[in-house]
């Protein structure tokens, strides 16, 4: 079976769709929060990242920090910390920094799973390298929709090697 870290907050919401991965081939190996992501980013590489927006800080003070500042500045509204992982992700990258050199991470094997549907963000997803298809809406999605997003990933990674 292939592996998919799965990064959302709640994880009563995976159980159905954990099996269903389970019968297109997928592991899932679920995590609420970006300090639990990074230590998995650390230790292996995955056939496919599932994340969902709004994710917890973690145990680190950093994150633990950014989450509060960003509550503060919008109280009514939940801080996207999965966004804010995916956005120090790129920049790991574009510096080439020590994280991004341990870790094997492919922007191409991300799919979006949130119900986060801001025109800004989606455009920030697609310009990590995301690509639209695999952008998907919790509100009006289900498990096919899902399985359908990791299928047409895994078609697209094998048409590139």
């Amino acid at each position: 079976m292939k592996k998919a870290l799965w990064v959302e907050d709640q994880f009563e919401d995976l159980m159905d769709y954990s099996s269903r991965l389970a019968r297109i081939d997928y592991l899932v190996e679920p995590v609420k929060s970006v300090s639990e992501a990074l230590k998995r980013l650390e230790k292996q590489e995955y056939a496919a990242y599932i994340f969902d927006l709004k994710i917890l800080p973690g145990d680190d003070p950093e994150w633990q920090a950014l989450d509060e500042r960003k509550r503060a500045e919008k109280p009514l509204f939940d801080p996207l910390l999965g966004f804010e992982l995916l956005r120090f992700l790129d920049k790991a990258r574009q510096e080439k920094n020590d994280f991004w050199k341990k870790i094997k991470f492919d922007f191409s094997k991300v799919i979006i799973f949130s119900a986060v549907c801001d025109k800004e963000v989606y455009d920030e997803l697609q310009s990590f390298g995301i690509p639209e298809q695999q952008i998907v809406y919790k509100a009006g999605s289900n498990l096919d929709t899902l399985a359908e997003a990791i299928k047409e990933m895994q078609s697209e990674t094998h048409e590139e090697k």
